[in-house]
């Protein structure tokens, strides 16, 4: 699967503010799933009242989490080591918060270059699955960062019904440009656009 640059950011944009529910990881199959609420719109009418999707990540190469004691910016928290078999109950454990920052696709040697010395777990599955990755963290009582690679991604709706990757990407592209125009379908997400005359 080839992602252009375009699209990594366009991923940026349908996955920013995401509310993170969870993370399975098939070791055997080596088959990943990322669930996750994100903001939405379809071309005409309102929002969709269920607005998660299951990313579905294969196959699967690496997977590189730190789950540490501490803020993301303190350098003497905690390491907490983990199996990858108890991943998904880690998440669960730390996830329900957003995820932000507008690039999630493709960052790992960023990511790896703050936290890959402080690594609670680091699965890897063999010489494929590396050619893309998918970056996560969440920051409550403790910081949870998570990097996993893959070759192939796919987006599927609650009813299990797959989403073209373009329709994906025009959906979040759609939500954040009807927020920016104060369209009332955005509104009571908890987030605050500028008004015109203050821009």
């Amino acid at each position: 699967m080839q992602i252009s640059t375009d699209e990594r950011d366009a991923f940026g944009v349908a996955l920013n503010e995401a509310t993170l529910h969870g993370v399975e990881l098939d070791v055997q199959q080596r088959v990943a799933a990322v669930t996750l609420e994100v903001l939405t719109l379809p071309e005409s009418g309102p929002a969709p009242p269920d607005a998660r999707i299951q990313l579905i990540l294969r196959p699967v190469g690496r997977v590189a989490a730190s789950l540490r004691d501490g803020s993301w910016n303190d350098p003497k928290a905690r390491v907490v080591p983990f199996r990858v078999e108890d991943l998904t109950a880690v998440v669960d454990s730390v996830a329900g918060l957003n995820i932000y920052g507008w690039s999630f696709i493709d960052v790992h040697q960023e990511e790896i270059a703050k936290w890959g010395d402080r690594l609670s777990l680091d699965w890897q599955a063999g010489p494929d699955g590396l050619s893309h990755s998918l970056c996560l963290f969440q920051e409550s009582r403790q910081h949870f960062d998570l990097l996993v690679w893959f070759d192939e991604l796919r987006v599927f709706d609650p009813a299990y019904q797959e989403i073209s990757i373009s329709e994906f990407l025009a959906s979040g592209r759609r939500w954040w440009e009807a927020f920016r125009s104060h369209d009332p379908r955005t509104r009571g997400r908890g987030l605050a656009s500028l008004r015109r005359s203050d821009a």
